[in-house]
């Protein structure tokens, strides 16, 4: 990755669950998603955290924010830290993730690995929604500063 620049936005979704066996809605789900660019490469890829058993993601629990997302036996990510993102772009870079076209990706494949390498923050803190469109350079040493 180098000195590449990556642009990334956090956002919170709803999506509707489908009955398997009527084909009608039965409510709907809560996603986080952390979507990411590469300065001067089309698409962008998507890491989709969906709400199920034991997964917990913004607004969905107690504790929970917008860009939270946590499992009931333990570990969190908060997607708004730019550690946190550049964990998940490295994992997603190193599975063969690739731009070039839209890509969603199920973030859970990601989680622990991350959650294992992400320092904990120096200090408790929340970005509000309006915190998107974030710039993050690579450089030697990760830390919560690295965000324009």
């Amino acid at each position: 990755m180098g000195s590449d620049r990556f642009r990334w936005w956090v956002g919170h979704r709803h999506v509707p669950d489908p009955d398997p066996d009527t084909d009608s809605r039965t409510g709907y789900s809560c996603q986080e998603v952390l979507v990411f660019t590469r300065e001067g490469s089309p698409g962008v890829i998507r890491i989709v955290f969906a709400s199920g058993p034991g997964r917990v993601v913004g607004g969905g629990g107690w504790g929970a924010h917008e860009g939270g997302v946590s499992r009931v036996g333990g570990g969190y990510l908060n997607l708004h830290r730019p550690a946190t993102v550049w964990g998940l772009i490295e994992a997603a870079l190193a599975d063969g993730q690739c731009f070039g076209r839209a890509t969603h990706v199920d973030g859970w494949r990601f989680f622990d690995a991350v959650a294992a390498n992400v320092p904990p923050a120096r200090e408790p803190h929340h970005e509000p929604a309006s915190a998107a469109g974030k710039i993050a350079v690579r450089s030697p040493g990760r830390s919560d500063s690295e965000s324009v």
